[in-house]
């Protein structure tokens, strides 16, 4: 017979295996559907799009995500891991809201692509809001690829790919501020998909990690 600890025990791990899970399918969605994008629509931008939909539910699954990780690790994080977890979160919350500002629009104007006109009065606003999304997001990750290398089984791989989502950027950027790329090269390197392309990997992996973790002991004891 099953205890009701045990029950509660197993409804955690089946909670923190899909939180995984749905990390992993958040990474993809926020990586590939500027890409996907870009291919369907062109380079034209758009206010919204039936793609803003998709990117939504990737930064909300990434959120869930976040919440299994620190579910999973949070007691050998440290003061360093949950401040980490606190930026991210703040980074990926803000980011859901645009993008649910963007999905709005999109429902509004009939379920039809809005291109931009550069007439927005929210322009600016929204472009710091933006950076200001991202930013936190990608130093709360590196702060979360450090405080990952406490756990008692350090993912190694996952860590050092999270550690290198603030670096990569910060390099690029410096590096075309010394050396001057061509326009088409620096559109490129400072593209949200580009920037975030390291934070995408190391959510997948660490989001199979999480996934790997709670499976490992997702049958409850019996009495």
């Amino acid at each position: 017979m099953v205890s009701q600890a045990a029950r509660g025990d197993g409804s955690v791990r089946r909670w923190r295996s899909r939180s995984g899970l749905a990390a992993v399918v958040g990474a993809v969605l926020v990586i590939g559907t500027p890409l996907v994008q870009t291919a369907v629509l062109g380079t034209r931008p758009y206010a919204a799009s039936v793609f803003d939909v998709f990117s939504l539910v990737g930064w909300l699954l990434l959120l869930a995500g976040l919440a299994g990780v620190y579910a999973t690790f949070g007691a050998q994080f440290g003061r360093l891991g949950r401040e980490s977890v606190a930026t991210t979160a703040a980074g990926m919350g803000l980011l859901s809201v645009l993008q649910l500002r963007r999905v709005a629009r999109f429902v509004v104007a009939g379920f039809r692509a809005v291109p931009a006109t550069g007439e927005d009065p929210l322009g600016l606003p929204l472009t710091v809001a933006t950076v200001l999304g991202l930013g936190l997001t990608v130093l709360g990750a590196g702060g979360l690829g450090l405080a990952l290398r406490r756990v008692e089984k350090p993912p190694a791989v996952t860590s050092g790919l999270f550690v290198l989502v603030p670096v990569i950027p910060s390099a690029l950027i410096g590096l075309d501020r010394i050396v001057g790329f061509q326009p088409s090269v620096g559109r490129l390197v400072v593209s949200p998909s580009a920037v975030l392309l390291p934070f995408g990997l190391g959510w997948m992996a660490l989001g199979l990690v999480v996934w790997a973790e709670a499976r490992s002991g997702s049958r409850p004891a019996t009495e």
